[in-house]
Order: C-alpha cells, then sequence, then structure tokens
C-alpha cells in the first residue's frame, strides 16, 4: 500500500491500539495499514474521537503507560511495534517529534522561551552559550518570530505565537518525522492559513515528513500531498490527496467534504446524521453504517480496503462488489 513513493519513513502493518482498563483491553484503533512516504505531508482526517491522535501519538511514542500495541510500527527503517514488543530507543524525540494541540503543554511557563530552546539543543547536541542562542536565534527564524522573543515567557506571548515556538521547540533535535496535532484548532481562519504555510514551507526547506492530525478536512486538502480518512479506530480510505478529495469513494469521506464551506456558494451545508460511537464500543461489520444514507445489506460484514484506482484505497462494499 506504498502510496506513490518507494521510499517510506512509517510503515503500519495490522497496528492495534488499546487502553487497559480494569484488566481489560478497550481497543480503539484497529488493524491500521498505512505507509507515509518521506518528505511529505500525510494528513489523518475525521471527527473528534475516531482515533487519529492516538494512531499520530503511536507514531511518537507518546501513548501512556496503560495503552497496549500490536501488529508492527517502523519508523525511518528501525522496528518499534513488533508483534507485542515495543522500542522506541533513539526514536522518540529524536527522529520523531510532535506539536501539540495545545502549546501551553508543550511551553514552561516559568521559562523564557530562549531558555527552554536552549536546553533541548544542550540536551541532543551538548552545544550551550553562545553557540546554543545562535542555533535558538535560527529556530525562530525558521518560524517566522522575532529575536527578541527568545527573552519572552509564554504568557507574553500571543496564540499564534506560542503555536510557532511550539513548532521551533519540536525542531530544536532536528527530527525527520513531526506528528502535528491539531495546530489550528485554537486558532482564527487567518492564523490557520499561516500556521498551514509555515508546515508546508518547513516541510520544503527541511525535507520534512509531517503527520497531520485534524478535523478540518478544509485544511488538510490545502496543503497535505496524502489523506488517510479515519472512522471508529479504521482507515476507511486513504491515497493521494487530490484523488481523496476531487473523488471521494467513501460515503464517510464524501459527508465530511459537505461540511466544509467553500467560498462564493449558495449550497446549504449539511451535517452528517447522527453520532460517531463510542471509542472501543463500534458496531459489527461497516462501522460507518449507522450512519450511512447508501447503507447495503452487505454493510453487516466489515469491508476490506480495495483499491479501487491506482493508489486509491476505500474499504466499502459499494466498491469491493465490483
Amino acid at each position: 500500500m506504498v502510496l506513490g513513493s518507494s521510499k517510506t519513513i512509517v510503515k503500519l502493518r495490522s497496528l492495534r491500539i488499546g487502553y487497559e482498563i480494569e484488566d481489560e483491553i478497550l481497543w480503539v484503533v484497529d488493524s491500521i495499514d498505512l505507509d507515509v512516504p518521506y518528505n511529505t505531508i500525510y494528513c489523518l482526517v475525521g471527527e473528534s474521537g475516531c482515533g487519529k491522535t492516538t494512531i499520530g501519538s503511536a507514531i511518537a511514542g507518546l501513548l501512556p503507560p496503560y495503552a497496549v500495541l500490536e501488529g508492527y510500527l517502523e519508523i525511518d527503517g528501525k522496528k518499534v511495534v513488533d508483534g507485542i514488543h515495543t522500542n522506541y530507543e533513539g526514536i522518540r524525540g529524536k527522529v520523531v517529534t510532535r506539536i501539540p494541540q495545545d502549546p501551553a503543554t508543550s511551553l514552561n511557563p516559568f521559562l523564557t522561551i530562549g531558555e527552554q530552546l536552549e536546553d533541548v539543543l544542550r540536551i541532543h547536541f551538548g552545544i550551550k552559550g553562545s553557540k546554543a542562542r545562535e542555533r535558538a536565534i535560527k529556530l525562530l527564524n525558521l518560524v517566522k518570530l522575532p529575536i527578541d522573543v527568545l527573552d519572552r515567557y509564554p504568557h507574553e506571548l500571543s496564540g499564534g505565537m506560542k503555536q510557532r515556538a511550539a513548532i521551533a521547540l519540536a525542531l530544536a533535535p532536528q527530527p525527520k518525522i513531526i506528528v502535528a496535532d491539531e495546530p489550528t484548532s485554537n486558532l482564527d481562519a487567518y492564523l490557520k492559513g499561516l500556521i498551514a504555510s509555515l508546515l508546508r514551507s518547513l516541510r520544503n526547506v527541511l525535507k520534512l515528513t509531517i503527520v497531520l492530525i485534524t478535523h478540518d478536512i478544509a485544511i488538510a486538502s490545502t496543503i497535505c500531498d496524502y489523506i488517510a480518512v479515519v472512522y471508529a479506530g479504521k482507515v476507511v480510505e486513504h491515497g493521494p490527496k487530490d484523488l481523496v478529495v476531487k473523488n471521494p469513494l467513501h460515503p464517510y469521506t464524501k459527508l465530511l467534504l459537505k461540511v466544509v464551506p467553500s467560498l462564493g456558494s449558495k449550497e446549504r451545508l449539511t451535517p452528517i446524521p447522527g453520532t460517531p460511537p463510542e471509542p472501543g464500543k463500534y458496531p459489527s461489520g461497516c462501522r460507518f453504517r449507522l450512519r450511512c444514507p447508501w447503507y447495503l445489506n452487505e454493510c453487516i460484514t466489515e469491508p476490506i480496503l480495495t483499491e479501487v484506482e491506482p493508489n486509491h484505497f476505500v474499504a466499502c462494499w459499494r466498491y469491493a462488489m465490483k
């Protein structure tokens, strides 16, 4: 399932993610198969609670201690999950870093932005003093922040500036992959566009791979190269951005696109009927069938991902039977 590239930096095979609660495992993500190519922006899209943040946290190695992983996950050629064995040594915080949804969770309120950047540079590269400050200034330049931000505390920054400072912090260890978890969700329309444009620029300049987690398919269609649509812990459609956006195949993807406002359009937005199932309490068969306007009798059985056109996969009986 390599999407248009023979060079894959993140490979997931039959990956399951659950949480151990009172001696039972609540599986919230089930049988994920994805390949993320080098130097691309790969978006995981879906409603809140669908499992996309859990997948991103697994890639970043930041799941809580009570999480359980099964299957296979390879990052930059290293097996980090193999069966039930997990080893993120040399990967977490080095090869992969994360930009959180709320920058306040990654910025220390008691330290200036400069002190925080210099701490990371000292820990990862052993540099300090004037050399660390020079590197910190370069990081601020990359995220388009003025030099005086080095001597300011997080509470002295606006929301957009905090988010860019958090991005600079994620860039400090010189990672190959950044997991960006809803980096625009708390921002207004102008700042959303600014951060989206910044991420695209950083991908190009630094040759980064960015795994972007978002519920906003409009943002995904603006900056990403590939889209994986996640519903109830399963990937229901994935492929190159243009194929998924211009020719959506899964009913859920089609309905997600109908709730995106279009400039100048007088068409009324249509909300998706019903509500998503609770994590781990998924219906049998196609997990979207109870909300699907195009329900078939076959949907009581779970469909498999089918390649309908080159590199464009969908899990829907409407295509599996053709």
